[in-house]
């Protein structure tokens, strides 16, 4: 058989297995080329670095030449190279490596070529093994080992090798999550043996587990080897004839016996107390210390705020009298007429004074006064040209942080009042105080009919309490917050439901003979 009808039977079989990935008609550099099958990836990145700029493009794409592997086999290319075989894995596992690490990990198409990347070195494989047989089968049995080898086997067998030595199957990886005791294992990941990216847990309580693929020379356990048989337990009114060898007593296990609940990472859901000794129930004892107490205690802070507020209105007032009493007395004291002829009498004599003082001074300096408009004039000038300068400069627009923007949520907004808690101390008042006006919106909301959303003051006044509380924790400086759990629950961990093994008794029945 012809070179050119093996590679134009595989064409066929590769373009129907690539019909959904499109592995056979991705694009790749037509000049790379790397003899190790196992530094493909490594050398194909060190070709591409000097080819591309800073943002990952080409610097000339028009200079840059590529190929497929179906115009490959269209021009009848690896037919012609002496390492065709070879030629054609090492673009298959090119194109492969580049969609692999394309697609993101698990999607359906990385699965599909993966696939392919394996059907396709496989297929190869057995070629590559069926053409050597076929070769050695039609040759001459005492120069198939020696030097009258022939070149085509030759370079069958060398592909074959180099292939063969490249091609492995990998251990496979698996997520489990440690929950006391166990070990929770999933499934096997669908990662290829082409990706190179690190696999990355879901979630930091998950570690990455490799599996390692069986033999098949050892030997599965059998079912009874698990779970014995019920029947082999013998009857425990026949005396024992013999020492068993192999049994085991129940009390001989070392099994996990029952101990107090340990919430752990659950710590915040656990109960507080015990209600098993208890007559009333916790529900019950609220309501009656909230009828009892906790209304009264309601009633004083009320009376309190109400008192508050009417001392300011009462405060208030009086200021707004004083000032109004004040206003009068002025007005009273403008509108008497002894006080306007006395005010006109005194300023008659003023005015004539600065009327001839101002004409003495202009008079005597006539001088100054010429000096003084220089001056005023230059003054003039020197401001103008300020503001020309002033309208000159380009107008600077306000930087701002798009990283600021991107960061800003509702509750980074501060107030005044609390800042002026901060700085009096007064924290939980504030706190206190912003609770009773959020749960004062929050009924009155949902008194009405139709349910609305939270309004924006109602928002605002939650983002203010949750940073407040923040700020009182940070402030403490506290590890742990103290949670009083009650642990007085016993849990059952392991209840064995098996029966132990024991070694059967075989009795022998004695033949009776007839005398």
């Amino acid at each position: 058989m012809e070179l050119t009808q093996v590679f134009e039977n595989l064409r066929a079989i590769l373009q129907a297995a690539s019909s959904k990935c499109k592995v056979i008609d991705e694009k790749f550099p037509s000049k790379f080329y790397e003899k190790d099958p196992k530094k493909i990836f490594e050398s194909y990145k060190k070709f591409l670095k000097p080819r591309i700029n800073s943002e990952g493009a080409i610097k000339n794409e028009e200079n840059f030449p590529v190929t497929t592997i179906s115009e490959r086999f269209e021009k009848n290319e690896y037919a012609k190279k002496s390492n065709a075989f070879y030629r054609l894995h090492h673009d298959v596992k090119l194109v492969c490596t580049l969609l692999i690490h394309f697609y993101p990990q698990g999607t359906r198409t990385y699965q599909m070529v993966d696939k392919f990347y394996k059907f396709a070195t496989e297929l190869l494989l057995r070629e590559c093994y069926r053409l050597g047989v076929t070769l050695i089968d039609d040759s001459i049995p005492e120069e198939t080992y020696g030097l009258g080898k022939s070149p085509l086997n030759r370079q069958i067998s060398h592909d074959f090798i180099k292939i063969s030595t490249a091609y492995a199957v990998p251990y496979a990886e698996s997520y489990y999550v440690s929950s006391g005791d166990l070990d929770l294992f999933t499934s096997t990941i669908s990662k290829s043996q082409l990706d190179r990216r690190p696999t990355e847990a879901p979630n930091s309580s998950f570690e990455l587990n490799k599996v390692i693929p069986q033999a098949g020379d050892e030997v599965a356990p059998k079912l009874g080897f698990l779970a014995a048989n019920v029947s082999n337990i013998p009857d425990p009114t026949i005396p024992p004839y013999e020492i068993m060898t192999k049994f085991l007593h129940p009390n001989w296990y070392a099994m996990p016996t029952t101990v107090w609940l340990q919430y752990g990472e659950y710590q915040s859901w656990a109960p507080s107390f015990n209600e098993s000794s208890t007559v009333i129930d916790a529900g019950h004892r609220g309501t009656i210390w909230l009828e009892k107490i906790g209304y009264l205690r309601l009633r004083n802070m009320h009376d309190s705020q109400n008192d508050e507020k009417r001392i300011k209105v009462a405060k208030e007032q009086e200021e707004q009298g004083s000032i109004g009493s004040k206003a009068s007395l002025e007005q009273k004291r403008n509108d008497s007429p002894a006080s306007t002829i006395t005010n006109n009498n005194q300023s008659e004599p003023s005015e004539i004074k600065a009327i001839v003082g101002s004409e003495a001074q202009e008079s005597q300096t006539p001088e100054n006064g010429n000096s003084k408009k220089s001056e005023l004039d230059e003054e003039k000038n020197t401001d103008e040209t300020k503001i020309t300068e002033k309208n000159e400069e380009p107008s600077t627009a306000p930087v701002i942080k798009l990283e600021n923007l991107y960061d800003w949520g509702p509750g980074n907004s501060i107030e005044d009042d609390e800042i002026e808690a901060a700085s009096n101390g007064t924290h939980e008042q504030l706190i206190t105080k912003t609770l009773l006006e959020l749960a004062g919106m929050k009924r009155k909301r949902l008194l009405t009919k139709q349910r609305s959303q939270p309004s924006t003051r109602e928002k605002q006044l939650y983002h203010k309490v949750q940073r407040m509380m923040k700020e009182v924790l940070l402030a403490k400086k506290l590890e742990k917050l103290p949670q009083i759990t009650s642990c007085s629950f016993p849990v059952l961990q392991a209840n064995y439901m098996g029966s132990i093994p024991v070694v059967r008794t075989v009795q022998t029945r004695k033949k009776k003979y007839k005398k």
